[in-house]
């Protein structure tokens, strides 16, 4: 049966090194890019909540009784 040479067994092993690093990559870039998005949509709706909270607690100027 044949088997790899040293220097085939070699480079094999550092192509299935490098895919499984672009893998890996890949995935660490996916995860922060959906936390990227969350923090965006977080800060997103609590910018809407401030300025609601503002518009809530500032009472309208009332009009001047005659």
């Amino acid at each position: 049966m044949y088997g790899m040479s040293g220097p085939e067994l070699l480079t094999n092993l550092k192509v299935n090194d490098a895919y499984r690093h672009a893998e890996r990559l890949h995935r660490v870039s996916v995860a922060l890019k959906e936390r990227k998005e969350a923090r965006h949509a977080l800060f997103s709706l609590n910018l809407a909540r401030f300025w609601r909270g503002i518009a809530v607690a500032k009472p309208a100027v009332p009009t001047p009784a005659s």
